[in-house]
C-alpha cells in the first residue's frame, strides 16, 4: 500500500503493565490481539513496572514461547523494566512514556491492557496514518468504545490520544496546566497520561477523527463503516 511514494506505515504498540497476574489482567489476550493486527510488522513495546508477581518474567517467558511456536512472525517484542514508585501521582504517565520512549517504528499506537483492536481494520489505520503523516497534526484522537458487562453492552463512546507520529519530543505525561503551585497534580485536569511535549509540557498538535458530538448511534454507524478505527475497551 501507498500513496504518492508515502511508504507504507510501520507501528509500534507501546503499553505499561504491572502485577499482571496479581490484578488478573488478560495480558494473553492483549498481545495475541496485538500480534493479529501487526501480522507480523512493527513492534510491541512494553513497559513493566516492579511487581509482586514476577510480572516481567512471566510476559518475558510468554514471549519467548511464542517466537519459538511462531519463527515467521517477526514483530518485535520488547520489554522495558522500569521502576517508578506507585506513590508517584504521575506513575501511569511515567510508565507510558518510558514505554514511547523505545519505540523504533513511524507510529505510535498506545493500548491498555484492557484495550483491543479489530485486526481486520488494519488498513483503515494505515489509511488514517498515511493521512496524518502529511497532515499538520501530529496525533489523531480516535474514538473508544467502553464496554460493559460483556462484548454485547456499551456503556459510552469516548475518544483517546492512540496514534501520534514517532518524533523526539512527543512523550506521555502531565499537561502542564494541570500541576498546581504545590507541584501536586489537579485529576480533574489531567489523567497523567495526555500527549505532550516533553520540552514544553504543552499537549501536541491534535485533531478528532470524528465528530464527538454527533449522537451514538451514527458513530456506531461510521465504525461500523471500516473507515474509521476505534478500539474496545474491555471494562467488563
Amino acid at each position: 500500500m501507498q500513496t504518492a511514494n508515502i511508504p507504507t506505515p510501520t507501528f509500534s504498540i507501546v503499553s505499561s503493565w504491572f502485577n499482571v497476574e496479581k490484578m488478573k489482567f488478560d495480558w494473553r489476550g492483549a498481545l495475541e490481539n496485538w500480534l493479529a493486527f501487526l501480522r507480523g510488522t512493527g513492534e510491541i513495546v512494553i513497559a513493566v513496572n516492579t511487581s509482586e508477581d514476577d510480572s516481567a518474567k512471566l510476559i518475558r517467558e510468554w514471549v519467548a514461547n511464542f517466537k519459538m511456536d511462531n519463527p515467521t512472525n517477526f514483530t518485535k517484542i520488547e520489554i522495558v523494566d522500569i521502576e517508578i514508585p506507585y506513590t508517584d501521582p504521575a506513575f501511569d504517565g511515567k510508565g507510558k512514556a518510558a514505554a514511547t520512549e523505545k519505540a523504533t517504528e513511524r507510529f505510535v499506537i498506545l493500548l491498555d491492557c484492557d484495550e483491543r483492536l479489530v485486526p481486520g481494520s488494519r488498513e483503515s489505520w494505515l489509511r488514517l496514518a498515511i493521512e496524518l503523516e502529511t497532515s499538520k497534526y501530529e496525533v489523531f484522537l480516535i474514538p473508544v468504545i467502553d464496554l460493559i458487562e460483556d462484548d454485547k453492552k456499551y456503556k459510552s463512546i469516548g475518544a483517546k490520544w492512540y496514534i501520534h507520529k514517532n518524533l523526539p519530543y512527543i512523550t506521555r505525561g502531565v499537561v502542564k496546566w494541570a500541576y498546581r503551585e504545590d507541584g501536586t497534580i489537579d485529576k480533574t485536569k489531567s489523567d497523567t497520561c495526555e500527549a505532550i511535549n516533553k520540552d514544553t509540557g504543552q499537549l501536541i498538535n491534535s485533531a478528532n477523527i470524528i465528530m464527538m458530538e454527533l449522537p451514538d448511534w451514527m458513530k456506531v454507524a461510521q465504525m461500523e463503516s471500516g473507515e474509521v478505527p476505534f478500539v474496545y475497551h474491555l471494562g467488563f
